[in-house]
């Protein structure tokens, strides 16, 4: 990338950098990352291919193969991810692991065990004296090998990114309407998932190279895809949030998916029963 790409590309990133930046950023519908100066985690963890070992292993754990990008099955790929020398995985392995049960390692000399007094209750407190309420605020973990891509898609919640190893770079929309409007993402069943990104103008692009310490928010049902980079294992912490209100009144997309909701019953809670 050239010097001149690389600064037009930096000028389309959104950063907040105050608590009022923050709320401003909530209100519209593209992605931003958190200045170190608003919030910042910090928290010992063991080298990725340590945490790479202990959830592999972990019978909660999703394998996903570059080949397999949306059905996860144990299939001979995940049994050989799970159970092959740890080196052997490391050097030949392309895949990505996901963990939605974080608890399980939580327990005295577990990998998390400060997790919930280093993390979870300083971002709890921090949206709370902002006027920030939510009816769901839970952890889970995302590590790819070097190169691995997720699929094109949009989630039913807002997700804040930690990155503590690696780099991945996170993409998105300038304007997500654009290529999904949310009118139709919210009807049951058409949010976006597919292995390939549709045909776009990349002057529409907004991606964000996240490097360890890098805090992310990728707004709830804007399509998005993430891409690790070359120079080894991808580790991040993703917070998910539903139900988030300030002071009262429901975010932008929350606020539409809702009123779908009220309006069709039956598609209400299903596609995200962590709420």
């Amino acid at each position: 990338m050239s010097e001149f790409e690389t600064v037009m590309h930096r000028k389309k990133h959104r950063v907040a950098q105050n608590a009022s930046q923050f709320l401003t950023n909530l209100r519209h519908t593209q992605n931003f990352l958190l200045a170190p100066e608003l919030f910042s985690f910090e928290m010992n963890m063991p080298p990725v291919e340590d945490v790479i070992d202990i959830l592999r292993r972990d019978e909660e754990t999703r394998v996903r193969s570059p080949r397999e990008k949306i059905k996860d099955q144990e299939g001979e790929f995940t049994r050989w991810v799970r159970n092959a020398p740890i080196e052997e995985v490391l050097e030949k392995g392309k895949f990505a692991l996901s963990n939605f049960e974080l608890n399980r390692f939580y327990g005295p000399n577990q990998f998390l065990h400060e997790f919930q007094d280093r993390i979870m209750i300083p971002w709890r407190t921090f949206l709370s004296q902002q006027g920030y309420t939510w009816q769901r605020c839970a952890p889970y973990i995302f590590i790819s090998m070097s190169g691995i891509s997720s699929t094109f898609h949009a989630d039913y919640s807002h997700v804040l990114a930690w990155q503590i190893y690696g780099e991945k770079t996170f993409n998105g929309f300038l304007n997500p309407d654009k290529y999904a409007p949310i009118e139709n993402i919210v009807i049951k069943g058409n949010a976006p998932r597919s292995v390939e990104v549709p045909i776009h103008d990349p002057g529409d692009v907004l991606s964000y190279k996240m490097e360890p310490g890098d805090v992310l928010w990728n707004q709830l049902l804007t399509p998005h895809w993430v891409l690790a980079g070359v120079g080894g294992p991808a580790f991040s912490i993703n917070i998910s949030h539903g139900g988030v209100r300030h002071r009262g009144m429901f975010l932008a997309n929350e606020r539409l998916l809702r009123e779908r909701w009220q309006a069709y019953p039956d598609e209400a809670w299903v596609d995200d029963l962590r709420y």
